[in-house]
């Protein structure tokens, strides 16, 4: 049987490809099939057994310009796309929507069919070329003319070009002449296209109720009892564990008002109208924690219910995790050297000491092994295994202190990180807190110090939480306290809360019998193989040693690092040790102040890290290295004090980028200068 011969005529290239593939999917295997658009441009004469338009539009342009010649005419009548009724239909109810075409009369004719079709939950307004805002419209379809919408609106749903009816369809199986049985296929080959698609909204009904399904076992298996609220008050979300707290069934309550569901005041005004983010409740007997977050480009409330047992349950596995971070003690009392009596007393009353619960402060010369001990007692306590954290408080400027010890929230000051950050004193909870040089702290800080002390409790800087705590509190100083007291700059009543407990560390020249064992234990450490002259152990036991175990041992370094073989000699000590003890720092120009002395010590430190890799260190390179450090110098100011140390002969600058390299006697200066920082920093 021969085909049937059909020419499309339709506006757009994009309507006739659309069209032409409907037509060939249904009528293909009997009619053959031509297209045109009229904006490509037409034949002028056009002759054929059926001509079919694409609507009124298309036949009234085409018939007034073109010589047209057919058996029979047909003008289409079209409908949406089947294939894109689920993204009408998802629509929110009672929405404004545009209705975007490129011809007024076929606006209205599309804007019909969708009411015709049921797509009726909506105000469909027809698009009209020049009107550029529709008031209160935040959402445009189109059949394929997406490019015509404003450009404000914020959503546009594309459904694609109408397709032809399935009167259409048969007025054309008719023309061709084909029989009842073709006829019954072709109409078969419709329906089974919308038949498909209930087949895919069938699939994705099921899918989308599995999932449903599967996000409620999920919450069921929360411990916490979950709940979903939204801005007109009706619950959304309600899970089991929340369904057998307040003694209902969780499917009963979805989409009722909240106060209906709770009988508790209290509860439906903090979950509605609360400002904090969490509150404490007695529910049915039940210690419960409420949390509430507001989700604002949704408009809905999400609000948990957290046990508090379950809390504290969760804080142990928090802390096991502290430990993990690094959060743990790093010495034991066997890593404390001393075999001396004194020593030996003071191990043995920090041991009793760590089983106490009390504060303890811990009082030395500098370079003594106050922080040694602040470890090994927390090692030796029942907290164990809970978190140790050291802080050193001459390190920290007074808001920076602040800040590190009691945490602050989101927003309190410019950098401050989002979701703000948790203090010290919260991480270290159920743990012990070490704090370093407690005799620099500022009386600010002292008052917040003292209240986390009488509390037990903290509360974040800029936050209006209570937060309690349960930290044991270690402090250590080389300062005398008492003479501070006297001149108002430490607090008497925060002295008596950390001075609970006391333990005196000796000084080096209190157990000089311990020091032939600790300069074995430093050579040993370092993992070299020398031998010490007996000349320069006797110097040792002789020497005054103001800067400690520090001190002793930045000597050995140095003495290791400068020796010759494998024997150290009295040849190799430090230019500040001068003779069996004579000091000579009239050797080098005295510093002005501590900070100048530490700056050189820096500067030195850097060059000598550097050189040691092969490398020269650049001005750029040394600032940017300050950055880190407890002061910040610029390249400028680096170039002036390299300026200095170079005309004293401690350093060699290169020229241009070279970088500068540190001499010998700059390494010996080093040395001094850290040898005179552990003593008096």
């Amino acid at each position: 049987m021969s085909k049937s011969s059909l020419t499309l005529i339709a506006g757009s290239a994009k309507t006739k490809q659309a069209l032409q593939e409907q037509l060939e999917q249904l009528l293909g295997d009997y009619v053959h099939v031509k297209s045109h658009a009229t904006d490509e441009g037409i034949p002028q004469s056009l002759e054929d057994k059926i001509i079919l338009y694409s609507s009124d539009t298309a036949y009234d342009n085409s018939n007034a310009m073109y010589n047209v010649n057919a058996e029979k005419i047909i003008v289409g009548k079209r409908t949406v796309n089947h294939e894109y009724i689920d993204k009408l239909l998802r629509i929110p109810d009672g929405s404004a929507v545009l209705v975007v075409n490129d011809d007024d009369d076929a606006t209205i004719s599309l804007i019909e069919s969708l009411y015709q079709l049921g797509v009726d939950h909506v105000q469909f307004i027809p698009f009209r070329k020049g009107i550029l805002f529709y008031e209160d419209v935040q959402i445009a379809v189109s059949p394929g003319e997406t490019h015509l919408c404003p450009s404000y609106i914020k959503e546009v749903i594309d459904i694609g070009v109408r397709l032809f009816d399935i009167t259409t369809i048969l007025e054309v199986v008719e023309c061709c002449g084909l029989n009842k049985d073709i006829s019954s296929k072709i109409s078969e080959r419709y329906i089974s296209n919308i038949i498909e698609l209930q087949r895919k909204l069938l699939f994705a009904e099921r899918d989308a109720k599995q999932m449903s399904e599967h996000i409620q076992n999920v919450l069921g298996t929360v411990d916490d009892g979950i709940l979903v609220v939204n801005e007109e008050g009706r619950i959304t979300v309600f899970n089991n564990r929340l369904a057998a707290l307040f003694h209902v069934d969780a499917q009963d309550v979805v989409n009722k008002y909240l106060e209906h569901v709770m009988n508790r005041r209290d509860i439906t005004d903090f979950i509605m109208d609360g400002r904090d983010e969490s509150k404490f409740f007695d529910i049915n007997g039940v210690d419960v924690v409420i949390f509430r977050l507001q989700m604002m480009k949704e408009n809905t409330i999400v609000v948990t219910f957290k046990s508090v047992h379950q809390a504290f349950e969760i804080e142990k596995t928090a802390q096991r995790e502290m430990r993990n971070k690094g959060f743990y003690t790093k010495y034991c009392f066997d890593d404390i050297i001393g075999e001396d009596d004194v020593m030996k007393d003071r191990k043995q009353i920090a041991k009793k000491l760590a089983l106490s619960e009390h504060p303890i402060l811990i009082q030395g010369e500098t370079g003594t092994g106050k922080e040694l001990f602040a470890h090994a007692i927390h090692e030796h306590s029942l907290r164990k295994n809970g978190p140790f954290l050291a802080v050193n408080c001459s390190a920290l400027t007074e808001t920076l202190l602040e800040s590190e010890l009691f945490g602050y929230e989101e927003g309190t000051f410019t950098g401050a990180q989002r979701g703000g950050k948790k203090g010290l004193f919260e991480l270290a909870d159920n743990g012990t807190i070490f704090l370093d040089e407690i005799g620099d702290i500022s009386l600010t800080v002292q008052s917040h110090l003292l209240r986390v002390l009488q509390e037990g409790e903290i509360r974040r800087i800029g936050g209006r939480r209570i937060i309690p705590i349960n930290v044991r509190v270690i402090t250590a100083t080389n300062k005398d306290l008492q003479g501070k007291m006297r001149d108002g700059s430490f607090r008497t009543d925060l002295f008596y809360r950390l001075n609970v407990l006391n333990l005196y560390i000796p000084s080096l020249n209190e157990r000089r019998a311990d020091i032939p064992l600790l300069i074995k234990h430093l050579i040993t450490k370092s993992g070299k193989w020398v031998k010490v002259e007996q000349d320069v152990l006797e110097y040792f036991m002789q020497y005054n040693w103001p800067g400690n175990i520090r001190e002793l041992k930045s000597t050995i370094d140095y003495m290791l690092t400068v020796c010759e073989g494998n024997v150290v000699t009295k040849s190799d000590l430090p230019f500040m040790h001068g003779q069996a003890g004579d000091s000579v720092m009239s050797e080098y120009s005295a510093c002005e102040s501590m900070l100048e002395m530490q700056e050189r010590a820096f500067i030195l430190e850097v060059i000598k890290q550097y050189n040691e890799k092969g490398k020269t260190a650049s001005r750029e390179l040394i600032s940017s290295q300050s950055k880190e450090s407890e002061f910040v110098l610029s390249p400028q100011q680096i170039r002036r004090r390299l300026d200095i140390l170079e005309g004293e002969g401690f350093v060699v600058k290169g020229r241009g980028r070279a970088g500068t390299k540190i001499t010998a006697a700059g390494i010996e200066y080093l040395y001094f200068l850290k040898s005179k920082c552990s003593v008096y920093c």
